[in-house]
């Protein structure tokens, strides 16, 4: 039967491939069941020791988010969204932390090699760092063929990223010290400024203070302005269409007359107050109606600019007094929950799993090895190696 080689293969042809390759399936089965046996169990025991600390809960954020509210007053970016635990594991298998592991256990001697590169490389292979998400502990472990230094590596990471974390929140209390030092000279220059700007204001213009009934005063008698000047416009509006006994455009001329005579007692008010011994403003400035509103306007924004030097000195100040308090604490908050102990039982070779995946191995390169030498025979034949 000539070879046709789109057809397909059924489930006898099948059979007979393999049935008649049978002893080559057999022998590597067989072959790689054995050798994956006997180094499962001749591979030496592997120990895993491990130690689970509890991340501070506060601080180390960076500048920005101490600072909360203000870091955007400051023109500070706000601070990375990682994690306080994902920050600890980034440390932690940092080159300076992993060499000093390699250095003090003799790590490259140990492992055999000779570039500190690879012998990094070799310890972070058999380290294992995680962060669990719900309860925020990160757990560190080690393996080791040595179940006491296991458990002493493991532990010494976790010194040394205390050493580290301690270093990293001195030098953090310490930069927001120096920040909130500078903020406030800033701040107490610019409460002197603002004192100095309403000290000539007040001597310029008269001004002393603006007490609340004066204010009051003043306040009515810009806003009672503006309504009549609204007035105004309203009743030149209806004089333009409506004829003079229209109900609207005699409701507005009344209440026009109204809002005069209110300005008129309101301005006579204001003359009577002046004219009163250890009056608070000079007559000279107010003597003239038109000024009321810029002044208060401008009495208020010098006001405004004062009280908000006054509210950022006292802010910085108290900030300045929390960092060098901070900066004098001891700033080492990483607690260790279970340090790593000596594993009394093996953490590997799984024997069992290892010399079932060996001989699944084995028989799978039997059967493709019984069906590829089938089709390279077949072709030499120039027909179907499974009809004969």
């Amino acid at each position: 039967m000539p070879y046709e080689e789109e057809q397909e293969l059924s489930l006898l042809d099948i059979f007979r491939i393999i049935w008649g390759r049978k002893w080559l399936i057999f022998f590597l089965t067989f072959v790689f069941g054995a050798g994956a046996t006997i180094y499962a169990f001749t591979a030496p025991f592997i120990y895993r020791a491990e130690c689970r600390v509890l991340p501070p809960g506060t601080g180390g954020g960076g500048l920005a988010s101490q600072l909360g509210g203000l870091a955007s007053f400051m023109g500070l970016g706000t601070a990375s969204t990682a994690s306080r635990g994902q920050t600890m594991l980034g440390i932690l298998q940092g080159d300076s932390v992993v060499d000093v592991i390699i250095d003090k256990f003799n790590l490259m001697e140990e492992l055999s090699i000779d570039i500190r590169l690879r012998a990094r490389d070799a310890v972070l292979a058999k380290l294992e760092a995680t962060e669990d998400t719900k309860s925020g502990i990160i757990s560190v472990a080690y393996q080791d063929k040595d179940p006491q230094r296991a458990a002493d590596i493991a532990n010494a990471f976790v010194e040394q990223l205390q050493i580290k974390m301690r270093e990293m929140s001195f030098l953090d209390a310490q930069e927001k010290r120096t920040f909130f030092e500078n903020q406030l000279v800033q701040a107490q220059q610019q409460l002197a400024d603002a004192e100095n700007a309403m000290m000539r204001y007040q001597q310029n213009s008269g001004v002393l203070a603006l007490g609340s009934q004066t204010a009051s005063l003043l306040g009515s008698i810009a806003g009672l302005r503006n309504q009549i000047a609204a007035k105004n416009v309203e009743i030149s509006s209806l004089s333009s269409y409506a004829r003079e006994d229209n109900p609207r455009l005699k409701l507005a001329r009344s209440q026009l007359e109204a809002m005069t005579k209110e300005l008129h007692r309101l301005e006579e008010e204001q003359r009577r107050t002046e004219r009163r011994p250890g009056r608070v403003m000079s007559g000279d400035i107010l003597s003239s109606l038109g000024n009321v509103p810029e002044l208060n306007v401008e009495y208020m924004r010098y006001e405004r600019d004062l009280r908000f030097a006054n509210v950022k000195y006292d802010t910085m100040l108290r900030q300045y007094e929390n960092a060098k308090l901070s900066e004098a604490s001891d700033l080492s908050t990483l607690q260790v929950i279970d340090p790593a102990t000596p594993p009394d039982w093996k953490f590997k070779p799984k024997r069992a799993q290892i010399m079932v995946i060996g001989t699944m191995i084995g028989f799978c390169i039997g059967v493709f090895w019984a069906f590829l030498s089938a089709h390279i025979r077949s072709l030499k034949e120039g027909q179907e190696y499974y009809d004969e």
